[in-house]
């Protein structure tokens, strides 16, 4: 069974690779990508701070891939469910490269250790390296060595190299990574910033990974990271998620949200009006300009800076939509979950609430209509179809929640489910709120493992359905002008 799971997983990432130029803009696609999400990762963890053995154990395996002949820098940001930075690091990818990770040895401080090699050694990639060079010359990881950094560290202590391991297990810092990570309500940026230490229940979020122009220590939730042009604009990354138990049941994986960078998604728009771009919460277009760092009095770096794929006005990343339908079998032995991200409430930054009542923010209610097979839905007896859209909610911007938990036509064993995320009553009208759904299938008894993300219901990401044309800037799909450096 978990061979025949694994042959899939290879060959639906050798159709990954292939033909990036068929990729369309607002819609997402399986072709490589500016920035991956995982969307939700779990592990587990015991009070003290070690992995959780046994069958209850819980682990999730990132995969990154370099579809370039051109070396690349990644950048990870690891988020937690209220999109608190908790974590976040550089990784050197060669051509047609591959790092693969396992979270729970990562929050523990394993981080990837990636260079180059010079002289039989592994070298650093980032600028901090006075040697390390520009793309296209040869090992020319960074894109940019920037003059004016996304903060003044990035030249000097940004990183591929991490000693091993970049922070000691059991810890102050590992504690403070696991806690904000945990059930509890204590995290870094709610109420007073602080966490007590106490690891309780499952370690969940969830993490971006992102094409950078250079090492940088700085997140997709600070606006220098647009402003100073860390980001950078290169679709050639893609990876994979699995999700495995001790246990060996539950055990199942696939892609990552792979999200496109395109020129027509540049600007941004206006504040009032704006164009839906992935990262567009977290930047202003008063603000930000389209290179902090040209004319350096390089010549290699001015001619790769004015190079389409390194910078631009903001992110330039295709969102996601708003509106999905998904599946669901309850019953039989058979259980069901959705694996929902959010990116809307609050601030458009993150649900951390207030110092007075901290981490008590939830997203806005989602409209969810159940299904049975004969195509009744939640309420029973006669009115036209599809009767009524009873509310339900999703209030994190990750989560991992059973179908049990929701109301469902009486009696129904299996059927799909309706879901609209988009709430007119958010910040700007809703008009920036996104999500992504992904739906399982588990049943111990039957050795059953299945998941699949679900299906869009949005013709358009950039104009979702329920989002009124006037209330943004329009981008219509369209096939990417940006490939990447490589081949």
């Amino acid at each position: 069974m978990k061979k025949t799971l694994m042959t899939c997983l290879v060959v639906i990432a050798l159709f990954a690779v292939a033909g990036t130029a068929s990729a369309i803009t607002c819609t997402v696609d399986q072709r490589p990508a500016a920035t991956l999400l995982v969307p939700y990762f779990e592990v587990s963890y015991n009070a003290d701070g070690t992995l959780t053995t046994g069958a209850g154990a819980r682990d999730t395996l990132v995969t990154i891939v370099n579809a370039s002949a051109a070396p690349m820098i990644a950048h990870v940001t690891v988020f937690n469910e209220r999109s608190v930075l908790v974590l976040d690091f550089n990784i050197a990818l060669t051509g047609f490269d591959v790092q693969a990770m396992s979270i729970g040895n990562v929050l523990r401080g394993n981080l990837p250790r990636t260079g180059y090699i010079s002289g039989g050694v592994l070298v650093d990639a980032c600028q901090r390296n006075p040697s390390a060079p520009v793309y296209p010359a040869g090992n020319g990881f960074i894109r940019v060595r920037p003059g004016s950094p996304a903060l003044p560290e990035d030249n000097t202590l940004a990183t591929t190299l991490y000693p091993v391991p970049a922070f000691p297990p059991g810890g102050s810092f590992m504690f403070q990574v696991l806690d904000s990570l945990d059930s509890t309500s204590d995290s870094l940026g709610c109420g007073s910033g602080t966490t007590n230490g106490v690891i309780t229940g499952l370690i969940r979020g969830y993490i971006t990974i992102d094409h950078a122009n250079y090492c940088n220590l700085s997140n997709p939730s600070d606006p220098n990271y647009y402003l100073r042009d860390a980001i950078g604009n290169e679709n050639n990354l893609w990876g994979e998620v699995i999700f495995v138990s001790g246990a060996g049941v539950g055990t199942f994986g696939g892609s990552t949200v792979n999200i496109e960078a395109d020129a027509s998604l540049d600007g941004g728009g206006s504040e009032s009006i704006p164009r839906r771009t992935f990262y567009r919460r977290y930047w202003s277009s008063v603000t930000e300009t389209a290179c902090s760092n040209c004319g350096s009095g390089n010549a290699m770096t001015d001619l790769l800076i004015s190079s389409p794929w390194n910078t631009g006005v903001g992110d330039r990343r295709e969102p996601l939509g708003l509106k999905y339908a998904a599946r669901y079998f309850e019953g039989a032995g058979v259980t069901s979950a959705f694996r929902v991200w959010r990116g809307s409430s609050g601030s458009l930054r993150d649900l951390t609430g207030t110092s007075s009542a901290p981490c008590t923010v939830s997203e806005p209610t989602v409209t969810l209509t159940f299904y049975d097979e004969d195509e009744n839905t939640v309420t029973s007896g006669v009115c036209p179809s599809p009767c009524t859209q009873p509310s339900f909610n999703f209030p994190l911007e990750t989560q991992r929640t059973g179908v049990a938990g929701f109301g469902r036509p009486a009696g129904a064993v299996a059927g799909w489910v309706n879901m609209n995320f988009f709430n007119s009553t958010g910040p700007l009208g809703g008009v920036l709120d996104q999500a992504w759904v992904e739906y399982e299938f588990q049943g111990p008894a039957a050795f059953l493992s299945a998941a699949a993300p679900a299906t869009q219901l949005d013709p358009t990401t950039c104009i979702p359905l329920s989002v009124s044309p006037a209330a943004v800037t329009p981008t219509a799909p369209a096939i990417p002008t940006i490939v990447g450096t490589g081949s």
